[in-house]
């Protein structure tokens, strides 16, 4: 049996911890693939501890959310056509539409479409938030009826020269979904821990077009600028336009002001950005390789209410990012759902590294139709491979969560036909000690 990347993980982070005696853990893995071999028995808080160290000294976090266009490296060829092995984890024990996760503190912070409120849930570990510790917090929630008091979606967490906000979609109370507008929150410093100090409504982003239809706003940094990016409605008033999405770019002043108007980045013009009459481009992240080989937005296209929602890509080239040409989109999806997939209608992502590797949250349905329902938050790796980003094209395999309520894939020592009944968690449990303990022991006698 080979190693997977998973399993080299705890050889790395046992070596590095100088722990050897933690193979004793091992044996309690459920997953052998899975991208983070963990589960409520596995001790976490030293992965969390050692990985942390490594992150820090290569500033990860930062990399990722910014960008220096004299680092980048020629264009490389499209990765995704080699499928490889992946798989996906549920993270939440309920519907957490959009999810977004901030690394603070040496926490995670999750945001989510919560309806009348922004909630902000904490965790030790990016993959979990079902375990009993995972603290909720209502931020904001606006009085019924008041201003910015309906439908409020898609809230993110950021963390921008000293202070915490929030930029968050919200619609006049009896005006409908064509009054939702991007609004931000204003928070404490950012010393400080975002879910314990005052929050206050500081409006909506000022030098922006007061009637346009907008949300799903982002930010990011590129050469040392504030950019925004977010989904809206056509600028030109065409008619239907409440039936297309677009992306949108304006560079930012601060965190409250745009400098410049919003440019057109992308619009849904490929078959599969679409659903019926609708075409959609929303749900814009900011993805940025730290070797710099590749910057871009990943975005969110097709009908989030089917299982066709996916994730597409929108390359950055280099030069003026408000300016079209400097963006370039991919022909085929990032990821989408799989007729064999236990999730589907991936979409609405969010990055968060972890150690070295790369984590993608995005929300999923337990069924293919279940619409807008069990929106559950989702795990899966992104790799670069040749300098792109990479999930595999499909949704991986689901794994057994970390509370076992996820059934690992059918075969033996899983449910199915062949596997005994009750078997699946104590069947893979003694292949993992089988085919993984040891060869794991005896790398790291090698290593010593």
């Amino acid at each position: 049996m080979s190693l997977t990347a998973a399993c080299l993980l705890v050889i790395l982070v046992l070596a590095k911890a100088n722990d050897p005696s933690a193979l004793s853990n091992l044996n309690q893995i459920h997953c052998p693939t899975c991208i983070i071999p963990i589960t409520k028995e596995f001790d976490l808080a030293s992965v969390n501890k050692t990985w942390k160290n490594v992150s820090h000294s290569t500033n990860y976090y930062h990399k990722l959310h910014s960008f220096n266009s004299s680092k980048m490296s020629g264009s490389m060829p499209h990765p995704l056509g080699s499928v490889r092995r992946n798989v996906a984890v549920t993270v939440t024990p309920r519907s957490t539409p959009d999810p977004y996760i901030h690394e603070a503190h040496g926490r995670y912070y999750l945001t989510f479409t919560a309806g009348n409120r922004v909630e902000i849930w904490v965790s030790d570990n990016p993959v979990d938030f079902k375990h009993p510790g995972v603290k909720k917090t209502v931020i904001w929630q606006p009085q019924g009826g008041s201003e910015w008091s309906d439908a409020v979606w898609a809230p993110e967490l950021h963390a921008i020269n000293g202070r915490w906000y929030v930029y968050v979609a919200a619609a006049q109370p009896g005006q409908g979904n064509s009054s939702h507008r991007m609004i931000v929150l204003g928070g404490p410093p950012t010393e400080q821990d975002p879910t314990a100090g005052h929050w206050q409504l500081l409006g909506p982003i000022r030098n922006m077009p007061t009637q346009q239809w907008s949300i799903d706003g982002t930010v990011f940094w590129i050469n040392n600028a504030l950019y925004y990016v977010y989904s809206g409605w056509p600028l030109d008033g065409r008619p239907q336009s409440e039936k297309t999405q677009q992306l949108f770019i304006a560079r930012m002043h601060d965190a409250v002001t745009a400098a410049s108007p919003p440019v057109l980045i992308s619009n849904p013009d490929n078959a599969w950005e679409r659903s019926g009459d609708a075409g959609i481009n929303e749900g814009p992240q900011w993805l940025a390789d730290p070797q710099g080989s590749f910057v871009g937005i990943v975005y969110s296209c097709a009908g989030s209410w089917t299982k066709d929602y996916k994730l597409g890509i929108l390359q950055y080239n280099g030069g003026d990012p408000i300016e079209p040409h400097s963006w370039q989109k991919w022909h085929r999806p990032l990821l989408q759902s799989s007729d064999h997939a236990n999730c589907h209608g991936p979409g609405h992502c969010s990055f968060v590294p972890y150690g070295q590797q790369l984590i993608v949250i995005y929300h999923a349905t337990d069924n293919p139709t279940d619409g807008w329902e069990n929106r559950k938050a989702r795990a899966q790796l992104l790799e670069f491979r040749d300098g792109l980003p990479d999930m595999g094209g499909h949704v991986g395999t689901m794994c057994e969560s970390l509370h076992g309520d996820q059934p690992v894939p059918s075969g033996p020592g899983g449910p199915g036909p062949s596997g005994a009944p009750g078997d699946g968690h104590h069947g893979l449990k003694a292949k993992i000690e089988e085919k993984v303990k040891e060869p794991l022991k005896k790398f790291l006698n090698e290593l010593k």
